[in-house]
């Protein structure tokens, strides 16, 4: 079992077991929620009937090099690669012919040590490339290359863009036979998804003039468009998760035509539809607790305010273990001041009105003077969160409320739209 899985069975025995099931709806949880899939069995159907493209035994054979990339944050990246690593292996790809290409993020994701991959700071003036190091991966000893953004060295020019920028690329997926990209749609808009090879496996100033955002939506995604194309990455593979982080289905085709289905079919996983205002309502984050953050709080108070009475408690179920920053101290110390400032910004003004009109409690890895120094309840055990709802007639649980799309009534929100976010 995974430390993920293990996290998630911890959830219903700790939480959501003990909730009182004749006060607390559970739309997410039960017999009406489908079970994990197979995830070894589903990848290999994916794979043998992509959408719009061969199948894998028809685009990959034994000599080709495999440039294997993951997207930063994919969820339960072992047990994905695992899989996949364990189709290659049937096509008689040998193992050494494989490389993973990963982030920073993603490395720290799979526990490698940073003294394998990182290079000294006394060699980078030589002009060395990011190391390919061995990792015993399952039953096999697998390559990876840890992305550096900065390593000049590490990175090809591919071609330039629409305002003659150069869009440079990883080597290793430059130099590849064959490209596998292994991305995940986010629940949302277009505005909020982004792609698995580009910019994140581009050089540092073009990650830092995607991040400033100076050029318009539209423009970026043709960017990204024109870096895939010209390297060839017209396969897809997409890992669509539902609320618990449960993998749900894997997509496999044509880059175009599986982003798409990946996106309606992770969309309507997360779709939360809830037709009445419940007067207490439970909303957890149910991601690896290192992942937890802030942000994700702010988005799981907001997605719980829109299905709750204007007055009644909420309570936030996480791991979060980070400490605050000085904007969520100000959203949340604002419940003590006379308004909110408007200094801050929109989704933070958000949580702010809501910490200011109802009693919000946090169940989290921090200790109770830090949570209660914020104005925030403090709750350590789900007993603790049934006498929170004892005056109440009815609750409902809602499951990584931060990713949820929250559907009440005729009224549809999601986080982007929540948050201020502009949609494309």
């Amino acid at each position: 079992m995974s430390i993920d899985q293990q996290n998630s069975a911890c959830i219903f025995t700790e939480l959501f077991a003990q909730l009182p099931d004749d006060k607390f709806a559970k739309p997410q949880i039960g017999e009406n929620v489908e079970a994990p899939i197979d995830l070894p069995k589903v990848m290999k159907q994916a794979l043998a009937a992509p959408e719009n493209f061969p199948p894998l035994n028809e685009s990959v054979f034994p000599g080709d090099s495999i440039a294997v990339v993951l997207q930063s944050d994919l969820p339960h990246p072992r047990l994905v690669l695992a899989a996949l690593i364990e189709q290659l292996s049937s096509l008689r790809v040998a193992m050494s012919d494989i490389v993973v290409v990963i982030t920073r993020r993603t490395a720290d994701q799979l526990g490698l040590n940073p003294e394998v991959f990182e290079i000294p700071e006394h060699n980078k003036p030589e002009g060395k490339r990011p190391a390919i190091f061995p990792v015993e991966f399952e039953f096999n000893s697998i390559n990876f290359q840890v992305q550096d953004p900065e390593n000049q060295s590490g990175h090809a020019y591919l071609v330039a863009n629409a305002e003659g920028d150069p869009i440079h690329i990883n080597r290793i997926l430059v130099d590849a036979d064959v490209v596998l990209p292994i991305g995940f749609p986010k629940p949302g808009t277009a505005s909020q998804q982004g792609d698995c090879i580009y910019p994140d496996f581009s050089h540092e100033s073009t990650r830092h003039r995607f991040s400033n955002g100076d050029s318009s939506l539209v423009s970026r995604w043709q960017e990204i468009e024109l870096a895939n194309d010209s390297l060839g990455a017209f396969l897809s593979i997409q890992i669509v998760c539902g609320p618990g982080d449960t993998i749900r289905q894997v997509c496999c085709g044509s880059r175009h035509d599986v982003l798409k289905s990946a996106r309606v079919a992770t969309n309507q996983l997360w779709a939360f539809e809830w037709s009445t205002r419940s007067e207490v309502v439970v909303a957890t984050i149910e991601s690896n607790p290192v992942d937890q953050n802030w942000d994700d709080f702010a988005n799981a108070v907001v997605s719980a305010s829109l299905v709750s009475n204007s007055d009644g408690p909420i309570v936030i179920w996480s791991d979060i273990v980070k400490n605050p920053d000085r904007n969520i101290r100000k959203a949340c110390m604002s419940q003590f001041e006379d308004g909110i400032s408007p200094k801050l910004s929109g989704s933070l003004q958000r949580l702010a009105a809501i910490v200011k009109d109802r009693p919000v409690f946090l169940r989290s890895g921090l200790n109770r003077n830090l949570v209660e120094e914020l104005g925030l309840g403090f709750v350590e055990t789900a007993a603790e969160v049934v006498r929170i709802a004892e005056p109440y007639a009815t609750g409902v649980v809602i499951r990584d409320a931060h990713k949820c799309q929250i559907q009440s009534g005729e009224r549809v929100e999601s986080e982007s739209d929540q948050m201020g976010e502009a949609s494309p």
